[in-house]
């Protein structure tokens, strides 16, 4: 018997919802610039934003937005009851595995579940509800899963890490990668 059970909402108030939190990102390396020149990297920045937003719509088609921060971020979901995704504008590796990965844990009971971006803060945060002061607590960065361990009473889910985009190191690393979008990899050369 699989232990594996896709996510399906049982009605509307149950349908996630899906915010690209700006303040989950990490900071703009002047160097990109500097390595991409400044139109360069606002088309990467662009394009990875512009990405994430897709990536939300496509899992929470109800409700789905780009925040700035972890008060914009409660604003937009006051009222919702269901699942919250909430990720940063700066990781490729966005994919539908990950989303459903995400759901899962939290259909398994799991009451947070986050997915570490290679410098160690979260990427990607999944929680069971729209609790205004998790969500806050959450759209601000969780240092460590430790953190997120002491904001729920109940299970954490940890999800695969992914590379942000934010050095030229991070430029040339998903310039050379074969699995990074044409499309990035082509504003990357």
């Amino acid at each position: 018997m699989p232990t594996f059970r896709p996510w399906a909402p049982i009605s509307a108030s149950t349908d996630p919802a899906a915010l690209v939190v700006a303040s989950l990102a990490a900071l703009p390396d002047p160097a990109l610039d500097d390595a991409l020149g400044a139109a360069g990297a606002a088309a990467v920045r662009g394009f990875l934003a512009g990405r994430a937003l897709d990536w939300a719509a496509a899992h929470a088609p109800a409700l789905h937005a780009a925040v700035d921060d972890a008060t914009a971020a409660v604003g937009a979901l006051d009222g919702h009851d269901g699942p919250v995704l909430l990720v940063a504008p700066d990781v490729p590796g966005l994919d539908d595995r990950l989303a459903e990965a995400a759901l899962a844990d939290l259909v398994e009971g799991a009451q947070l579940a986050m997915a570490p971006a290679t410098d160690g803060r979260p990427f990607l945060v999944a929680l069971a509800g729209a609790d205004p002061d998790l969500v806050r607590a959450a759209a601000e960065g969780l240092p460590d899963r430790q953190a997120a361990a002491e904001l729920i009473e109940g299970e954490l889910g940890l999800l695969r890490s992914e590379r942000r985009l934010v050095t030229p190191g991070d430029a040339r690393a998903f310039a050379a990668d074969p699995l990074t979008p044409p499309d990035l990899a082509a504003l990357l050369r």
